[in-house]
Parts: structure tokens; C-alpha cells; sequence
């Protein structure tokens, strides 16, 4: 399980801050260790998601992807395999997939 800390500085070295950013503009900070994966960072946003971003809440971690230098991050790739810092803080791009429309069985319309 990652160390994280919610507005995470940059004094610490070791630590691997990510500031995410919204399309709309909000962002917020958190710390993790080089080691961690896409899916754990996923994760511990979704658990520390800011209180002031509730109206962009996602339904789970696994809706939103992380965008870091014009590529979406695989969920099983670390923050040092994908050259992501340690000792700074580096803005990646949080999008949040839309749920999926409920399908009805075979619904025919007349």
C-alpha cells in the first residue's frame, strides 16, 4: 500500500508529488512513493477525492485514466517507469470516463 498525503509538499526527496488537474480547471495534490502503480494512485485519488469536486465525483477508480505527457497511463506501470519524478511535483491530466448507459435487454423502438 502507497504512502500518500493529501497536499503533498516536495521536501521529502522520496516523495513522487502529482498535482491533477481537471478540464475544468481544479486540481489538487498528493504524494506517493516511485514504486506505486497507475491503479494504487487511481485508487487514492478516488478515496481522497477533494470535497469541492464532489459535483465531478467518478463511480469508481477505475473511471478515471491519467494523462502525463500526451499518453494515458497503463494501470500496471509504475510512476518511475513512466519517468514521473521523485523530489518535484509534476501536473498530470485527470479526465473521468462517463458511466456507461444501462442496456435494457432487447428493447425495440416503435
Amino acid at each position: 500500500m502507497s504512502q500518500h498525503t493529501p497536499q503533498a509538499s516536495t521536501t521529502d526527496p522520496s516523495v513522487v508529488t502529482i498535482t491533477f488537474l481537471l478540464v475544468s480547471g481544479k486540481k489538487t495534490s498528493l504524494g506517493f512513493k516511485s514504486t506505486d502503480t497507475i491503479e494504487d494512485v487511481k485508487r487514492h485519488v478516488f478515496e481522497d477525492w477533494p470535497k469541492d469536486w464532489v459535483d465531478e465525483m467518478p463511480s469508481s477508480p477505475q473511471s478515471l485514466k491519467i494523462l502525463y505527457l500526451g499518453k494515458f497511463l497503463a494501470d500496471d506501470s509504475t510512476l518511475e517507469s513512466n519517468k514521473i519524478p521523485q523530489g518535484s511535483t509534476t501536473i498530470v491530466h485527470l479526465t473521468i470516463k462517463a458511466p456507461e448507459p444501462e442496456h435494457h435487454g432487447n428493447v425495440s423502438q416503435y
